[in-house]
């Protein structure tokens, strides 16, 4: 069904610059002709364009071009996220050391941290003692 509605336009078409030709070749006008004017010289120079263009080299630059931008934009945006994670990890140790500053309670000694260490420094006093009689015979 849609290739049988484009054809009839198509023909549609066809029929409709026929009569449009077989008009202005009797009367020797042409309708709207400045318009007309403008389209065919804008044609020619797209035609002359189309011709004379090298493709290969212009198709080249298209895509060097494109490489640079898109690279650009990557580097941009790594950039980007870069900076939001300083941002981020600079509030964090600000946060932390600010935490930091407020003096920490002394940590609770159990009764039997308390009773070695006070084993601990009897025996180095002994020990003290000792050596100062040794030294002074």
């Amino acid at each position: 069904m849609a290739y049988l509605i484009a054809i009839v336009i198509l023909v549609a078409l066809l029929v409709a610059f026929l009569v449009l030709v077989g008009f202005e070749e009797r009367s020797g006008k042409r309708l709207l002709a400045g318009r007309r004017y403008m389209l065919d010289g804008k044609v020619e120079r797209v035609s002359f364009i189309l011709q004379h263009v090298d493709w290969g080299a212009f198709s080249a630059d298209v895509a060097r071009s494109s490489i640079e931008r898109a690279a650009h934009d990557i580097a941009h945006g790594s950039l980007i996220a870069v900076r939001a994670l300083e941002r981020f990890l600079t509030r964090v140790v600000r946060t932390l050391r600010t935490r930091r500053d407020v003096p920490l309670p002394p940590p609770s000694v159990s009764r039997t941290t308390a009773t070695v260490t006070y084993l601990k420094r009897a025996v180095q006093r002994t020990r003290r003692k000792s050596m100062d009689i040794d030294i002074k015979s």
